[in-house]
């Protein structure tokens, strides 16, 4: 058997994300439009691929970057729409920015001058911080900004947008604070000549909560790969998972009753069993925290992962009597016959989010991408 083999994948269901696509466009008006959120990889199943899908198949002629090298990477594999860059530019991005027409975002008065002394007209965006406080400006500081685009020509605001910190807290009443804190700071603009193209703020859990009253845009990231922004709440929307992580059972060996596993050995058999090794480990993405109490699936039947997760490799008891075999397929995230493990299943075991356990897995595993259930694209290198 090839060793190549034994390596751990990653499948995208590209069919899927633009099932979710769909979803997202059923509760939102005809007339406001979506902004993907195409960042980290997106989310860790590939950005160059996920953005040419959606801007051919999607519909979708937007999209949100945390950093410009992401903006960059898009552009030289052919994404011709609109990309917005959340994050800040430093002056020596600046110049290339502009040359690939890639919108900025105003997180920081002092950008300005970096932006004015370029000589270039800038396109951007205005963060307003009306609840998070990690970035952007905060309300105060808009007729700040009022007054340096009518000081500066070249400064063209071209959308505002918000984030909400806590839409997806059952009965919150954060929402219409922010709203109102942020319709506020529109309503100056306006009130000062000050015309605007884009508003935004609904992201993943505001759009499936909320009513996006006023938004031209709404912003989803972790709804767009099939994944719940609280694992433990159901939301209205019918996400498919677009990511499964795989791996191949690599070893199989019989051992006696009392056999410690793994390191510290806090998982002893009980019987004489079989034992198998798995070729997924936390440097693949698959959490340490899932010793002892994670599930695999292989041969479509759930099996508990036995004891710690070791960096590229995890162990399950196969029982006294085991049809596995060296090479079968091992599902840590995605479907095999009647059984299926999600993001958000995980997520809930180690009291954290989807979002972590996507992001966390490693850009140098294989990714191969299906569409209309045929593989059409398979990538290797650490930048998808």
């Amino acid at each position: 058997m090839c060793i190549n083999t034994y390596a751990p994948h990653v499948e995208i269901s590209l069919d899927n994300l633009l099932a979710n696509v769909k979803q997202i466009r059923s509760i939102i008006s005809s007339s406001t439009d979506i902004i993907a959120v195409v960042k980290d990889n997106s989310y860790g199943c590939g950005s160059i691929q996920i953005a040419q899908t959606l801007e051919k198949y999607g519909d979708i002629r937007f999209f949100a970057v945390a950093r410009p090298e992401e903006a960059f990477a898009l552009r030289s594999n052919g994404i011709n729409s609109e990309i917005l860059v959340l994050g800040r530019v430093a002056q020596k991005q600046l110049e290339r920015c502009i040359k690939l027409n890639i919108i900025l975002t105003l997180n920081d008065l002092d950008d300005i001058p970096l932006w004015t002394a370029s000589g270039h007209i800038i396109k951007f965006h205005c963060n307003i911080d009306t609840a998070m406080h990690r970035m952007g400006l905060l309300p105060h500081e808009i007729i700040s900004l009022v007054n340096a685009i009518k000081n500066n020509s070249n400064l063209k605001l071209d959308g505002v947008f918000t984030h909400l910190a806590k839409a997806d807290e059952p009965g919150t009443k954060s929402v219409a604070v922010q709203r109102e804190k942020f319709f506020s700071c529109i309503n100056l603009l306006k009130e000062n000549s000050i015309n605007i193209s884009h508003i935004h703020y609904g992201n993943s859990a505001g759009l499936m909560d909320f009513p996006m009253d006023g938004c031209t845009l709404v912003r989803p990231g972790i709804a767009l790969y099939g994944c719940n922004p609280d694992p433990s709440r159901t939301f209205r929307l019918d996400l498919k998972p677009v990511l499964s992580l795989k791996g191949v059972v690599a070893k199989i060996k019989q051992v006696p009753a009392g056999t410690p596993l793994s390191y510290g050995g806090n998982y002893v058999t009980k019987n004489e069993t079989h034992i198998a090794t798995v070729t997924l480990g936390y440097a693949h993405g698959l959490p340490r925290f899932l010793g002892n109490c994670g599930n695999l699936i292989i041969n479509g039947k759930m099996y508990g992962i036995a004891g710690n997760v070791t960096m590229d490799y995890c162990m399950v008891d196969a029982g006294s009597i085991s049809e596995m075999k060296v090479g079968d397929e091992v599902v840590a995230i995605g479907f095999q016959g009647d059984n299926k493990i999600m993001a958000d299943d995980i997520a809930k075991i180690g009291k954290t989010i989807s979002y972590e356990i996507l992001c966390n897995i490693s850009n140098a595993i294989e990714r191969s991408y299906y569409f209309r259930n045929s593989l059409i694209c398979h990538k290797t290198s650490e930048i998808y």
